[in-house]
């Protein structure tokens, strides 16, 4: 009521601020196909008549003020936003149906958006991805989804919110319209690269429901926010073992000499404490007790819970040999990891990695391009090339080449057979009988699911996976599992799989809290993975543990070139050769390419 009364543009900032916190609690949805992130039919309800009523901030006011007045700094961001200008960008026909443009609507370089029309209607969205802030008009537009062609990162031109990727923010959307045979779009004076989805907040008065997420992954972050994205106003805990909010792991071996907390952090302290998301870190789950509905910290605390996800993800492989547990020899999953790999490579001249895959190789990269000729770098493997078991040898070999340019030494088909010191690794021998020299070894030979506090609750897989159904949930009704630990249905084959992939990682965590909430949301996604060395990347879509034969469009010497690997399956041997040979030839003559 003072806002009303107080026409000054603070008041009317809260007064906006208030209605949008309000449209959004009625409207907000995803363009997400399937378990769409709408708000629950409570807060629905409560918003509708919230608008019908005359008192229309009395019911808001208060709480609602106290919610979103963050203070002076984020005023002055409003008034910035708020200043909106009208750009002329173009004939109403400047585009096609199903085509997308990068458009200049200010002074600078970088005052672009992106205009996309589906269906005969123009939407205008911010030009960049929310994640490392790339143009989306070199992605591809398939239907109202924009995809972004570094990580598979997905927008809707609609809504702005994000479809799939290692996103956890939308871009902004911005209003177009057609006008005496122009389009005119409205935009601030300041654009933002991201926009994230609104979110409720805890309300025990609503739902007394407890949800705890064992994990600080991308997973468990995922989960979290999807459930306040879908109107859940229970109590969400979640129990991480790191003493940090959540990042992104994929960085930490691409820059191992660099990276910190803040620079890969999805969200900071205050995200949690804002959205009433109770974020415990720091401590480790002992016990899960499903029949009470319960887990034991380390710590002696006990958390009941009416649904639990656990998020735990995987740990690093060690080699079981003699002096594995020698000071200088590490594995990489963490950033404790890697201040502790960082400490040692500073006064490193030989660094031996041991595994030539993906942690193996981006190690290799990040160090040897730092660090120059000051160390020499050795991969060890006992396969033939670099992630041949992978790719297969021919682009395992491309890659084998662009790193021995750099300087970076290989020594393939040898298993490592002791680390021998004292107290410090000096160095290894293999199995032919071979030494070599080592002040730091790293072992990145692969990992496995972090679950021993399922064993004997739920059921497993044979490495260790959860086993879950098509909606992530475990043989018990109230217990979910999500990320590198869950072993689900491949919707296109129907056989099981478990990826250890990023982007799955954090879908999956959705899927989760979908189902948590009984949406039944079955997970229904394609893999996607990507590694970056030397400064190429390598893309894969897809799932193909094995393979019947390898169709490439392009040049693998030259590093371009799209590689189909096809698996043939639930088809008899008899007509297995004939149906290979068949499909090679109509790849071949098609000359598919993406």
């Amino acid at each position: 009521q003072m806002c009303i009364r107080d026409r000054s543009t603070w008041g009317k900032y809260i007064i906006d601020m208030i209605q949008r916190t309000l449209f959004s609690l009625a409207k907000s949805s995803s363009s997400l196909r399937t378990g769409s992130r709408m708000f629950s039919t409570q807060a629905a309800k409560s918003a509708k008549k919230m608008f019908n009523s005359k008192a229309l901030l009395t019911s808001a006011g208060l709480a609602t003020a106290s919610t979103l007045f963050l203070g002076y700094k984020q005023f002055t961001a409003y008034m910035a936003a708020i200043e909106l200008k009208e750009v002329d960008v173009g004939p109403e026909d400047l585009l096609q149906d199903g085509e997308m443009k990068e458009v200049q609507v200010g002074p600078n370089k970088e005052d672009i958006v992106l205009i996309a029309r589906v269906d005969g209607e123009y939407y205008c969205v911010g030009a960049k991805c929310s994640h490392f802030a790339f143009n989306l008009a070199k992605g591809l537009l398939f239907d109202d989804k924009v995809i972004c062609p570094l990580h598979n990162a997905a927008f809707s031109v609609k809504t702005g919110l994000y479809e799939q990727g290692p996103v956890l923010d939308g871009i902004p959307t911005y209003e177009i319209r057609r006008q005496d045979g122009r389009l005119i779009v409205r935009v601030p004076s300041d654009l933002h690269l991201k926009q994230a989805a609104p979110l409720a907040r805890h309300n025990p008065e609503h739902d007394k429901r407890r949800f705890l997420i064992i994990g600080g992954g991308p997973s468990a972050i995922s989960a979290a926010e999807t459930l306040r994205q879908s109107g859940f106003e229970g109590e969400i805990i979640m129990v991480s073992s790191e003493d940090c909010t959540p990042y992104d792991r994929t960085s930490l071996s691409k820059n191992i000499l660099g990276v910190e907390h803040k620079q890969v952090a999805f969200r900071d302290d205050s995200f949690f404490q804002q959205h009433d998301i109770n974020f415990i870190k720091g401590e480790t789950v002992e016990n899960v007790d499903p029949q009470n509905q319960e887990v034991h910290l380390r710590n002696g605390q006990n958390i009941k819970y009416d649904r639990l996800l656990v998020a735990t993800g995987a740990k690093p492989r060690m080699v079981p040999v003699n002096g594995h547990n020698l000071q200088n020899v590490f594995t990489l999953r963490s950033l404790d990891d890697v201040h502790k790999i960082r400490d040692a490579a500073k006064q490193s001249k030989n660094i031996l990695i041991v595994g030539a895959s993906f942690i193996g190789l981006e190690s290799a990269w990040a160090l040897k391009r730092e660090l120059k000729d000051n160390v020499t770098i050795t991969v060890i493997d006992m396969i033939n090339a670099p992630m041949e078991r992978n790719f297969g040898a021919d682009i395992g070999n491309y890659w084998r080449k662009v790193h021995e340019g750099k300087g970076i030494k290989f020594v393939f088909g040898q298993t490592l057979q002791s680390i021998e010191g004292e107290g410090q690794a000096k160095e290894v021998v293999l199995s032919d009988g071979s030494r070599y020299s080592a002040d730091l070894i790293l072992i990145g030979v692969g990992v496995a699911p972090n679950t021993e506090i399922l064993k004997n609750k739920v059921e497993l897989a044979q490495d260790g996976g959860v086993m879950t159904d098509p909606f992530l949930r475990t043989s018990n009704p109230n217990i979910f599992a999500a990320g590198d630990i869950a072993n689900y249905p491949y919707f296109l084959t129907g056989d099981r799989i478990r990826v250890e992939h990023y982007n799955e990682a954090i879908e999956q965590g959705s899927v989760a809290a979908f189902n948590m909430l009984d949406k039944q949301v079955p997970h229904s996604s394609v893999p996607f993975f990507w590694t970056r060395q030397w400064d190429q990347s390598l893309l894969f879509t897809g799932y193909s543990q094995n393979w019947d034969d390898i169709v490439v469009d392009g040049n693998i010497a030259e590093g371009k070139f799209v590689a189909y690997y096809l698996s043939l399956i639930h088809i008899s041997e008899p007509t297995r050769q004939a149906e290979i040979s068949y499909a090679v030839f109509c790849l071949k003559k098609k000359k598919l390419s993406l």
